[in-house]
């Protein structure tokens, strides 16, 4: 049965994961398979930082985490006294719903690009009014890494991140914090644990490098160009934010694993709409699928 819920990353090029793996145990066995340091692994790491400073964050430490929720929990943590909280978009990230329920914003949560589950891409001018809401503002840059931008970063700012969307079985998350406030981070993470897995680290490192990375994606938006024919929606290569005509289109969705759109609101609103996740199906897939159903 097709799976719509986004919640892992499909290919159908077994033997490109294959060869991504067999690169980290041939190459970097070594340190892939030991402990590192509690910010991460020197190569990756730096790849990681090229990334960030390319969409903004050239003055902020990176770290690894363990996935967006544990970096969104380092961030209220660190910087969220009582009866503080995180105001998100609405629509949102389903992460950070936790962390909006209060009177008091310390923090405005954004998705400069692609934002999820809606694909909204932010102005720069919207993002100086951002910054004017709160102390602090927190990019979600899960869905800007490879195609997207942040036309405009605040002065105090925090960047997050999912890694898992870039290749098969990679889970791991990031931060980038300014440098002052790396060490508090750095201790809370130790407080939990020594550090993130060293091999996802390294899985990541030989994924972008190799460019195993840019074939999922050219694959995800070969997915995207299946959906944009049959669907009137927004879509990007990682989901598609769609308004069912009928109750029973949007139940068939659901039954396959769409999410409502009631559950990416902190108003409990959209829920209308759908979300359908493009990473847990193939091309093939999709269009066996949309062919089938009554749109």
């Amino acid at each position: 049965m097709i799976d719509l819920s986004g919640s892992w990353l499909k290919l159908g090029d077994t033997d490109l994961v294959k060869a991504v793996h067999e690169t980290v145990v041939r190459e970097f066995g070594k340190k892939a398979l030991q402990y590192t340091d509690t910010a991460g692994a020197p190569e990756p790491r730096e790849e990681l930082r090229r990334i960030l400073e390319r969409l903004g964050f050239g003055r902020h430490a990176v770290l690894f985490t363990a996935s967006l929720a544990d970096s969104l929990r380092l961030i209220a943590e660190v910087n969220l006294d009582p009866g503080e909280c995180i105001s998100p978009e609405d629509p949102t990230q389903r992460e950070v719903l936790p962390y909006a329920k209060c009177g008091r914003p310390k923090a405005v949560y954004v998705q400069p690009y692609w934002r999820c589950p809606d694909g909204y891409i932010y102005t720069a001018e919207e993002l100086r009014r951002a910054e004017k809401e709160a102390p602090l503002v927190i990019y979600d840059l899960t869905y800007s890494l490879l195609r997207g931008e942040a036309p405009h970063v605040a002065k105090s700012s925090i960047a997050v991140g999912s890694l898992d969307v870039l290749f098969p079985g990679l889970h791991l998350g990031f931060l980038a914090v300014p440098r002052e406030l790396e060490p508090y981070y750095l201790s809370m993470q130790e407080g939990a644990y020594l550090h993130v897995s060293t091999y996802m680290q390294y899985l990541f490192y030989v994924a972008l490098r190799s460019g195993a990375v840019h074939e999922v994606f050219n694959a995800l938006q070969r997915r995207q160009a299946v959906v944009k024919e049959r669907l009137v929606g927004t879509a990007t290569p990682y989901f598609v934010w769609y308004k069912p005509p009928s109750q029973r289109l949007r139940d068939i969705f659901l039954s396959h694993g769409a999410v409502p759109g009631s559950a990416h609101s902190k108003t409990g609103e959209f829920g209308e709409y759908v979300r359908l996740g493009l990473t847990s199906a193939t091309e093939e897939e999709l269009a066996d699928f949309l062919s089938k159903i009554p749109l």
